[in-house]
């Protein structure tokens, strides 16, 4: 079974393929059968078809980082994270958002959701941008 410090590293594979916009490398992360829910109460995406094409609309336009540690119980996890959209500077965006992932005891993703609304977007500030 994975372990706290495993899923912590599994993480931030997410975010820094996802910042990079590596499509193939964000969607093999995920099962076969997977779902996202991006935001919660939005369209589901199940299975890598629909995953790679949520991912290619998006990845690599935006950096996605943790602002706090990865509560992980068991196969679960929550994490605070910032989605910086825009270049750098008074007119960069962010989204604070929470995200919560649960794996498959092989380490791949089963389920994302993300917890955010666009009501919430607000100017970044030196400490979003790490």
């Amino acid at each position: 079974m994975l372990d706290a410090s495993q899923i912590e590293s599994l993480y931030d594979r997410y975010f820094k393929l996802a910042t990079a916009g590596d499509v193939d490398g964000v969607v093999n992360l995920y099962a076969e059968d997977a779902t996202i829910e991006d935001p919660i109460g939005s369209d589901l995406h199940r299975g890598h078809e629909a995953i790679r094409k949520f991912y290619e609309a998006s990845a690599g336009s935006f950096v996605m980082r943790r602002t706090g540690p990865v509560r992980a119980a068991g196969l679960e996890a929550a994490s605070p994270v910032v989605v910086l959209m825009g270049p750098p500077g008074p007119e960069q965006k962010v989204l604070d958002i929470i995200s919560t992932m649960v794996f498959s005891e092989d380490g791949k993703i089963l389920a994302m959701r993300a917890y955010w609304n666009f009501g919430a977007l607000r100017p970044a500030t030196d400490a979003d941008r790490g």
